[in-house]
């Protein structure tokens, strides 16, 4: 059996899990700002639990965005490292399917279920996403992932009245009306990518880390501008 290393850093939460023989090991912290002391401390920590060395892992998945422009970095400068090290293949996952899937795990969500994730953007915007869940861990993407104003996102909600908005925390705090909606809060987290890892790597989609890229529905540009306003 395959072992599979996943690595999760696209919001303020963090995350790792190995899953190995059938056997799951993993760590989750929501420490906003500790992304760059906890990932490697956690993916030591779960190869030690399981007796696996990194030379032993077949595929590592991560989420490559949207989402926090700095914990996506600092995740993928992370499985680059391994990746490059071991020549492990990687494969890439949306950070918006990464929530899906742990609401699926969480809500024990039924097959059919509509999801619509969201990632709090800032400057007044949202990464999100439709989904419809599948035969797991498979999933009918109705809405591509793209970065909408609070008033298309909410109008996004309004086309789709059966789904089920979920997402990061923060997202309540730039758009209050989402209670109203039944919005639920939700960190992705490392363990909820097994599946898709797994089913990605056995149908030969894992690519080599050097093929892969980060994706921002906001140009690297607007936050640097963004950090230059919060730091006047």
């Amino acid at each position: 059996m395959a072992a599979l290393l996943t690595i999760e850093t696209s919001t303020p939460a963090c995350s790792v899990a190995l899953q190995v023989d059938g056997r799951l090991v993993s760590r989750y912290s929501e420490e906003p700002r500790s992304h760059t002391q906890l990932v490697m401390s956690m993916v030591d920590e779960v190869l030690i639990e399981a007796q696996v060395k990194i030379d032993q892992v077949d595929v590592i998945g991560v989420t490559v965005g949207p989402g926090s422009f700095t914990g996506l970095r600092i995740g993928f400068a992370s499985v680059q490292g391994l990746a490059f090290a071991a020549d492990i293949p990687v494969v890439a996952i949306s950070s918006l399917q990464a929530i899906v899937a742990t609401y699926r795990r969480i809500a024990e969500a039924d097959s059919d279920s509509i999801v619509l994730p969201l990632i709090d953007a800032r400057m007044g915007e949202f990464n999100c996403a439709v989904y419809q869940l599948q035969s797991e861990p498979e999933m009918r993407l109705l809405a591509p992932d793209r970065l909408l104003s609070t008033e298309y996102t909410m109008a996004l909600i309004h086309d789709h009245p059966s789904a089920i908005p979920v997402g990061d925390a923060g997202a309540l705090s730039a758009a209050p009306e989402l209670t109203e909606r039944g919005y639920q809060p939700i960190y992705p987290n490392a363990i909820d990518l097994m599946a898709i890892t797994e089913s990605r790597f056995a149908e030969g989609i894992a690519q080599p880390v050097e093929a892969v890229d980060l994706v921002y529905l906001r140009g690297s540009g607007a936050w640097k501008k963004r950090k230059r306003l919060r730091d006047i």
